[in-house]
């Protein structure tokens, strides 16, 4: 009997002890933050990734596997209601202190969307008026580095001393990228180029380029007639070479923007859907769209 006791007890303190050190879930919502958080967490465990290449957080509806990786996660990390709107519902469920909202980290650089056509509003156009892609500020991920960092020590306070190496790796790495990245546009920085929704603002703003012509607001946005023409005509004016636009975007479209006009058109991805997930995602994202944007305005 004494036996049975001691055999249990010691059965009890072993599960609770395997509680105690198990790492913590983390589930991050797009691949950029899933990058950092892979960093964060090297040695530690590995961050689930919501949303895969061919999803959208605008419109994104949940699988029943990923309401479950939801529902098990002990920290969800998203970009911000408006961003993930197709998701925003289920997130709204998430217990208070389980869910980092990286739009609301103090201490970021965050903008508005800039409408270049102010005179024509469409009232079945219905948008958030908050940019959030923010992730493309390398000061802005600086920071969200450092706040998800605390985080995790905070819930995971065994493996504090990893958590801390690995933020210093990144801050390391990120100013590396910021430093070879402004090297790589800095003969560029005066050419203004054209884009067709404003994703790439923080980019932009970050490594001071000239204010882009922007043909629609934001994402979804149509293409107008009085777009095109208002289009047309200032990228002419211009002399503007070199037009961008999302994945989601066609070449026809972009056609009807550039026929006539000495433009060369670049397919750009801003979340680097493409790119395998894992914590060089990032960088490796970066490091792309300065190679583009180069590469269009050459």
């Amino acid at each position: 009997m004494i036996y049975r006791l001691l055999l249990g007890l010691t059965f009890l303190l072993s599960f609770n002890n395997v509680g105690a050190q198990s790492t913590p879930n983390v589930v991050v919502s797009i691949k950029p933050i899933h990058s950092i958080v892979s960093g964060l967490m090297k040695g530690v465990s590995r961050p689930q990734l919501l949303l895969e290449s061919s999803d959208s957080a605008h419109t994104f509806h949940l699988k029943p596997s990923q309401l479950n990786l939801l529902s098990n996660a002990n920290l969800v990390i998203t970009i911000g209601d408006g961003f993930e709107t197709g998701l925003k519902k289920t997130l709204g469920n998430i217990k208070v202190g389980s869910h980092i909202i990286v739009s609301e980290i103090d201490g970021l650089h965050l903008f508005y969307f800039r409408n270049p056509d102010t005179n024509e509003v469409d009232k079945n156009e219905e948008h958030a008026d908050n940019d959030l892609h923010l992730w493309l500020d390398i000061d802005n991920v600086q920071q969200t580095a450092q706040y998800i960092s605390e985080q995790l020590i905070k819930i995971d306070s065994n493996n504090s001393n990893t958590y801390e190496t690995n933020l210093i790796k990144i801050h390391s790495r990120l100013n590396k990228l910021k430093s070879e990245l402004q090297q790589q546009i800095a003969l560029f920085r005066s050419e203004r180029f054209a884009i067709f929704s404003d994703t790439l603002q923080y980019f932009e703003k970050s490594f001071q380029f000239q204010k882009p012509v922007i043909i629609t607001p934001y994402h979804g946005a149509r293409l107008s007639i009085h777009r095109t023409l208002e289009a047309r005509k200032k990228m002419k004016d211009l002399k503007i070479k070199c037009l961008l636009y999302g994945p989601e975007n066609t070449s026809k479209k972009m056609n009807v923007l550039s026929e006539g006009l000495p433009i060369k058109a670049l397919r750009i991805d801003v979340l680097g859907a493409k790119l395998n997930a894992g914590s060089d995602q990032y960088f490796n994202l970066m490091k792309g769209l300065s190679n583009q944007l180069v590469e269009c305005l050459e």
